[in-house]
């Protein structure tokens, strides 16, 4: 019999033939203890995949214990990084703004200067009382005027120059609207 890719083949074995190979290879009759031994190496086998399993889970473990402590350490060495470069950059300002202007350029600049805000975020004090027991403040009823018109109120106005609201009010009577 040929199926046209070969040399022909031997006809199929009937279902009554024997079970026994015709060669030494193939299944045979099981030799006495054979299963006994079968089940010790499958337990070998799994106790080996047990210990490997095991192993490689204590590896795992100890990589990521590693990978944390390295994190940490470099988390670390750039928080005191940050921390030189802020101590830098400060001594840097102090020194900037403890310096004499170079020309009138600059001390215009400086006199200008807008703050960032940092000593409000710093949490430090920004608002100081000053003592102005010795200030004085001039009375010029044309500013008066020109508060009111912006919508000062007169309790307002009066506390600022430090008279009485009646002596806001004659103010304003009195100056001329231009």
């Amino acid at each position: 019999m040929t199926d046209g890719w070969g040399p022909p083949k031997s006809p199929p074995k009937s279902s009554l033939a024997s079970a026994w190979p015709l060669n030494d290879r193939g299944p045979g009759p099981l030799l006495p203890g054979t299963a006994d031994r079968a089940a010790r190496r499958a337990e070998e086998r799994a106790r080996e995949r047990e210990q490997r399993a095991q192993d490689h889970l204590a590896a795992t473990d100890q990589r990521a214990e590693a990978r944390a402590a390295q994190r940490d350490a470099l988390s670390q060495d750039r928080e005191r990084a940050r921390e030189a470069r802020r101590v830098e950059e400060a001594q840097r300002i102090r020194a900037r703004l403890d310096a004499p202007p170079a020309n009138d350029e600059e001390a215009l600049k400086i006199a200008k200067r807008r703050r960032s805000g940092a000593r409000a975020r710093s949490g430090e004090e920004t608002k100081t009382e000053r003592d102005t027991r010795g200030y004085t403040t001039i009375v010029d009823p044309a500013r008066i005027c020109t508060l009111a018109a912006r919508g000062a109120s007169i309790a307002a106005l009066a506390a600022a120059f430090g008279i009485t609201a009646e002596e806001v009010e004659a103010a304003l009577r009195d100056t001329p609207e231009e």
